[in-house]
């Protein structure tokens, strides 16, 4: 990106998505755990 604000913006938008793997890994490994459903 040309401008450094919008470099900062995409560096914080590949943070933001790698972050949500973590919360869905949480949700498989307890429906592994309980049997229960956490999302439908």
């Amino acid at each position: 990106a040309d401008y450094p604000i919008m470099r900062h913006m995409m560096n914080l938008e590949s943070v933001r998505t790698y972050e949500g793997t973590d919360e869905v890994h949480a949700l498989v490994v307890g429906r592994a755990l309980t049997g229960e459903e956490a999302f439908r």
